[in-house]
């Protein structure tokens, strides 16, 4: 992994990096990268398919209407209500 390739992901993710994590991390990148190569040459086809590794039993309930809280009740916990909405901060930049 490139230091360009490293800052786009870090860009992309919106992840500030020091500089030193940028002197360590495509290596350590690269290496992680190669040992999943390794992964991808094992022959899986004869392998059955697992959702986990241990067999479990459900453990979702079954579902049930409830009644909603009240929206004054709802609102009553938001710091910044405009309208019958939750205000947020904005998190998406304009280019």
């Amino acid at each position: 992994m490139t230091l360009k390739e490293l800052e786009a992901i870090a860009f992309t993710a919106r992840i500030g990096l020091t500089e030193e994590e940028k002197e360590v991390f495509p290596e350590q990148i690269s290496q992680i990268l190669s040992l999943i190569r390794v992964l991808d040459g094992v022959d899986t086809h004869a392998a059955a398919p697992t959702h986990y590794p241990i067999r479990q039993e459900s453990f979702l309930r079954e579902d049930a209407v409830e009644p909603s809280l009240p929206l004054e009740q709802v609102f009553a916990n938001g710091p910044d209500v405009v309208d019958g909405y939750f205000r947020v901060p904005r998190i998406i930049e304009e280019e």
